[in-house]
């Protein structure tokens, strides 16, 4: 009886002094509904100008206001993205080796052409306007030029109704605005001042002051310490951006005590991010 009252107590203290968890919420940033990735790059926006004032006012407000759209979407600051014109009267841009002239052009690694809206008559006070959208990518190794198109309604006049016209741009914008998806990251942390403070600097978003702590842990002489901080590392890594260093880090946890629920979720994160 006295035996089973050591070996349970025993079992108490150990666990008392194992790792604990806490799941940190993080909204996280994915490709647009488009499957353009704008996030690093520098976009340039050109629309096509046919002569027609009434036309071209149209087509540089709506350019416009896709800009702009772009710029907070992506929070690359005002002016970012540049809005040029060129004259579509001398042919159409809407190929490879115009869009990539376009590009040097501009200086930028990605344009957007928007070719000169059409635009019906749809009732005595509304016009049908249907825009056609073309993207390249100078980063992209295929150089495929991508082409989108759409329709809206918007009242007659568009052109003096720059709030209307304003709208239609940031609608047009919409599917290439990243998409933010809420998560949970799990922190292993030990009842010590340290962990504790590394902890809340996760708990803020300050990934690199969490990792400094972290990294100053790493000298314990208990090796599932070790393995805690060396996976915290990883996690910061993976919130920084660099896959390459979550991965290593990671290795060198499980290396020293591999915590199979924790270390797989987050092995499968960091290879989804590789790719």
């Amino acid at each position: 009886m006295n035996r089973l009252v050591y070996v349970l107590s025993l079992m108490f203290l150990l666990c008392a002094c194992g790792p604990s968890r806490h799941a940190i919420p993080v909204e996280m940033r994915y490709p647009s509904r488009s499957g353009i990735e704008l996030s690093g790059k520098v976009v340039a926006v050109v629309y096509s100008s046919m002569g027609d004032a009434e036309q071209d006012m149209l087509n540089e407000n709506m350019a416009d206001a896709f800009a702009k759209a772009l710029e907070e979407g992506y929070a690359t600051g005002e002016g970012s993205v540049g809005l040029f014109c060129v004259d579509g009267r001398k042919g159409s841009y809407a190929v490879r080796d115009s869009l990539f002239n376009l590009l040097m052009t501009a200086g930028s690694d990605m344009i957007f052409l928007f070719d000169a809206p059409k635009v019906e008559p749809s009732s005595s006070t509304s016009d049908l306007v249907t825009v056609t959208l073309h993207c390249y990518d100078g980063m992209d190794k295929d150089e495929k030029v991508q082409t989108f198109s759409g329709s809206r309604l918007l009242p007659s006049g568009g052109q003096e109704l720059p709030e209307e016209v304003a709208d239609a741009g940031r609608k047009i914008a919409e599917p290439f605005m990243p998409q933010w998806k809420p998560e949970y990251y799990s922190i292993a942390y030990y009842d010590s001042t340290k962990w504790y403070e590394a902890l809340m600097k996760a708990e803020q978003y300050d990934w690199k002051g969490a990792m400094d702590i972290w990294i100053s842990l790493l000298d314990s002489q208990d090796v599932m310490k070790r393995a805690c901080a060396e996976y915290n590392i990883s996690v910061a890594c993976y919130m920084l951006g660099d896959m390459a260093l979550a991965e290593q880090w990671l290795d060198r946890s499980d290396a020293e005590n591999k915590m199979p629920t924790l270390s797989d979720a987050m092995r499968k994160r960091i290879e989804a991010r590789k790719r």
